[in-house]
């Protein structure tokens, strides 16, 4: 196989497993087709927080990052929110899929679900390892 071909290959395979996740973890059911555009962002949001994103098809942001010790009361939540809002909406996206890990107390977690009712139901947050 030469070189062409593994990068090929491992094009395949990410995209098999960018379409798995958004599918199997985040819920989402666009068609396969929408699966043929994908973007990587890494970055910094507001509040400084480093962040990874995934662009899909025009349609999805998904936003990853270390977000555990972010207090929804506080200015940064919202502040990350709008962000993702604002990106979403200057795009012409769809949807905005936070991904916090599971380490969120559940307490937290109670309160960024009603932070997110502020805003559009596009905006969904999913905790996971």
């Amino acid at each position: 196989m030469g070189k062409f071909a593994e990068i090929e290959n491992e094009i395949d395979l990410f995209t098999a497993k960018i379409h798995e996740f958004a599918t199997a973890e985040l819920g989402c059911h666009y068609p396969k087709h929408v699966f043929e555009q994908i973007s990587m962002l890494q970055g910094e949001a507001p509040p400084g927080k480093a962040f990874n994103a995934i662009v899909i098809g025009e349609q999805l942001l998904v936003l990853f990052g270390d977000y555990a010790a972010l207090d929804p009361f506080d200015y940064e939540m919202p502040r990350l929110v709008l962000s993702g809002i604002t990106y979403r909406d200057s795009m012409g996206l769809n949807r905005l899929r936070l991904v916090l890990g599971n380490e969120v107390p559940v307490e937290y977690r109670k309160m960024i679900d009603e932070e997110l009712t502020k805003y559009d139901d596009k905006v969904h947050v999913h905790y996971m390892d």
